[in-house]
């Protein structure tokens, strides 16, 4: 399934999903589940925020510096242009696939379904590859995909 990103102003489409998706993987360096989480939350955030991201966002993410866990981070880099050079995302303990986003007074914090990170973690049941997974989630929804609750300051 390949949804439009955004509406541009003066109407037009934004990048597709699968744009998004691959211009992670080449600031990434491979496709994989969890930073495909990380576009697909951030995408959730601009678009349950009303925010372009760049610049007026900022991320607190919940998954330390640890690999595999800690690719969300690029997905939420590529996706909603807060990025580690800029001062806008942070990585901090206790390893949860979790991100608080916010802007002004709002807050969101999203967080993977535990059973679908479970489902990563024991790929090799039902995938042939990491890849595979990635493109699995690629086509879920938010629903399916993530729990999410808004906030004010």
């Amino acid at each position: 399934m390949v949804m439009p990103l955004e509406k541009r102003s003066g109407g037009s489409e934004g990048p597709c999903l699968q744009e998004m998706i691959d211009r992670a993987v080449e600031f990434h360096g491979h496709l994989g589940p969890f930073l495909v989480l990380g576009v697909r939350m951030g995408l959730l955030a601009k678009r349950e925020l009303g925010s372009s991201g760049f610049g007026e966002m900022k991320v607190i993410a919940k998954t330390g510096g640890v690999p595999s866990l800690s690719c969300l981070l690029d997905g939420i880099q590529i996706s909603t242009g807060c990025t580690m050079g800029k001062g806008k995302i942070f990585a901090e303990p206790p390893g949860l696939p979790e991100a608080e986003f916010s802007t002004g007074e709002r807050i969101l914090t999203i967080r993977a379904k535990d059973e679908v990170v479970d489902e990563i973690r024991r790929w090799r049941e039902r995938y042939p590859s990491l890849e595979d997974v990635a493109r699995e989630i690629q086509g879920r929804s938010d629903e399916e995909l993530f729990d999410w609750k808004p906030q004010k300051r």
